[in-house]
């Protein structure tokens, strides 16, 4: 069992990314660290034809449900798709192969060297990725976009963060544990969670992701409320570009990746703005809306774990 690895969870859309990310690794990895890529088994196929010569351990989605599901029985027929993706992160830790994880989506890439130091305060002991959110901070940043929008932008924040607060009674500043990469977790904290908080209250992984879902907001709090590990904040290692005008900003201003890399690890650039989107036919739509549908009318029921 190693003591860190690297994990990124992608699919067919993102394959290229991933690959560059995997490239990336490849070059700026000074400590040789593990990285598993984890598909869907459709996908397999493909990725290690477009990944040759590059070091990478494959797994499927399959591999890490079927461990899930031992614990927390079937995934619910209806449970929402695009919650797979964090589920998978979430439950990556019961295949047995580390004691820490690096979790780093596809849409990220290194641009200079790194090593375990980056992550880990001593062996034991991962970094907790967070940033305080400020109003004044996030006025700064998005400055130059409609008036409308930055105050949504900032409300939608700060709903986040309070929503995930309540849940665990947590109190004092207001933390971003999510919005940009890696993020770095012990599996020492994902196994408390689940059979110190979750089993109590006979609760699975499915319900509460469903119910609270954002990966990074549940661990980070968690944390915070437990103390299952010492605390020590570190704040994100990659500079994000979570919206188009954030990224237009960045190329007036002449920022590169050698300007860049004064300050960051790497660069993530958020994948939502980045895809040309094809239309859905018209079948596809149909069976999505009737599954939120049932979705909205209560159906998606969970089991109550012992």
């Amino acid at each position: 069992m190693d003591n860190l690895v690297l994990f990124c969870k992608s699919y067919s859309k993102d394959m290229l990314r991933a690959k560059r990310l995997a490239e990336s690794v490849q070059r700026f990895n000074c400590d040789k660290l593990p990285l598993f890529m984890c598909v869907p088994s459709r996908d397999l196929g493909s990725f290690k034809r477009c990944f040759e010569g590059i070091a990478c351990k494959f797994l499927t989605d399959e591999q890490v449900l079927v461990e899930s599901s031992k614990r927390n029985g079937e995934l619910p027929r209806l449970y929402p798709p695009h919650l797979l993706q964090q589920l998978i992160k979430l439950e990556f830790w019961r295949l047995g192969l580390c004691r820490n994880y690096v979790w780093i989506d596809s849409d990220s890439y290194f641009i200079r060297p790194f090593n375990i130091s980056d992550f880990m305060v001593d062996a034991d002991t991962p970094y907790l990725i967070q940033d305080e959110f400020s109003v004044d901070r996030a006025k700064q940043k998005w400055q130059g976009i409609s008036q409308k929008e930055l105050e949504k932008r900032i409300k939608r924040n700060i709903f986040l963060i309070k929503k995930f607060r309540r849940l665990f009674n947590n109190s004092g500043p207001l933390y971003n544990f999510g919005g940009g990469m890696p993020i770095v977790w012990s599996v020492n904290v994902l196994k408390k969670f689940n059979k110190e908080y979750l089993k109590p209250r006979k609760m699975s992984i499915y319900e509460i992701l469903f119910k609270y879902p954002c990966e990074t907001h549940l661990y980070g709090e968690y944390l915070h409320y437990s103390r299952v590990i010492p605390i020590h904040p570190k704040s994100h290692m990659f500079k994000s570009y979570l919206y188009l005008d954030e990224f237009v900003r960045s190329q007036i201003e002449g920022e590169n990746e050698y300007s860049i890399a004064r300050s960051y690890l790497g660069i993530c650039i958020q994948s939502n703005w980045t895809i040309f989107k094809q239309r859905q036919k018209k079948l596809e739509r149909v069976a999505k809306h009737l599954k939120e549908y049932q979705v909205a009318l209560g159906r998606l029921k969970f089991k109550r774990l012992d």
